[in-house]
Formats: structure tokens, C-alpha cells, sequence
């Protein structure tokens, strides 16, 4: 699902024509899948939703700026 929407922002010239679609989708996956880890084996001492929203804001846009048209 991830990876269809980079590969649409691609489409609709939204990030750039060499974005490394695959390997972002990779890596923000990877990230996400590591909170859920760490959420797990802290018995849940802290809320996945509100990380996953300040993983978003802080790194997203860092993850992609080099490709953002």
C-alpha cells in the first residue's frame, strides 16, 4: 500500500521521476515495524499512535525532501 502511493506521487510529479520508491517504502516500513517492536517489549509504556504520528512529522519529511518536486 505504501509503496502505491509513492509510486503515484511519482505519477503525478509530486516527487521526483528517480525516487527510490522501493527502498523508501523499505525503510519507513522498517522504522514503523521497529516502534511496534520496542512498543511490544516495553509492555506498552508508551502510545504507537502518537509515536507513529511524531515518527511522521520528524521523519517522513526527512526521508523524502531530497525527492519532493
Amino acid at each position: 500500500m505504501l509503496e502505491n502511493i509513492l509510486q503515484k506521487a511519482v505519477l503525478n510529479k509530486e516527487l521526483k521521476k528517480d525516487t527510490p520508491v522501493e527502498l523508501l517504502t523499505h525503510i519507513i516500513i522498517t522504522q514503523l515495524y521497529g516502534m511496534m517492536t520496542c512498543w511490544c517489549m516495553s509492555d506498552g509504556i508508551f502510545e504507537p499512535k502518537e509515536w507513529t504520528k511524531k515518527f511522521c512529522e520528524a521523519q517522513i519529511k526527512k526521508i523524502l525532501e531530497e525527492y519532493i518536486i
